[in-house]
């Protein structure tokens, strides 16, 4: 067999497997939102700050992450602005959840896996390998920043959600 092809069947095989093992947040249909920042209010964003990325909590006493359930109109038409007409969201059936936190980087990320633990809602996710030109990092790092993250989910009895970045 030719190496190409070779390598076209290895690619083939790891495509098969992620669809068939896939990430088990598809049984609760959910949808994740990596760069939500847009459709996050003014006012609310204002009234959440987090704690920049490398200050210490005596420099800067906000929280680390904030992580806000959102199960009705009402929460929902506090945290977003008319940009968020992607969510579509039916109460009846779905929830959301939003997650903040400061990052450096402005690569996408991906939900990994998650389940329900004594009503916690664990949310593992990961970001994307730093891409490589020519066999060097290129650089893809900025001043830390406020970003923002929404999952939309099956309705669950939660009280609380942990999101956790895998490396």
């Amino acid at each position: 067999m030719s190496k190409v092809k070779f390598v076209a069947m290895g690619m083939a095989v790891l495509m098969l497997f992620n669809l068939l093992v896939g990430c088990s947040s598809s049984k609760y249909n959910a949808e994740f939102y990596d760069t939500a920042t847009d459709w996050i209010s003014e006012e609310f964003a204002s009234d959440n700050i987090v704690r920049r990325l490398g200050d210490s909590e005596d420099k800067d006493p906000h929280p680390k992450t904030l992580t806000f359930i959102v199960e009705n109109q009402e929460e929902y038409d506090q945290i977003f602005n008319d940009n968020a007409n992607q969510l579509d969201i039916d109460f009846d059936t779905q929830m959301l959840v939003v997650y903040t936190f400061s990052t450096v980087y402005h690569r996408d990320n991906e939900i990994t896996s998650m389940d329900i633990d004594n009503g916690v809602l664990n949310v593992n996710y990961k970001m994307e390998s730093n891409r490589s030109i020519i066999g060097f990092n290129r650089a893809d790092a900025s001043l830390p920043y406020q970003r923002w993250f929404v999952v939309k989910l099956d309705k669950q009895e939660i009280n609380s959600v942990v999101f956790t970045e895998s490396k």
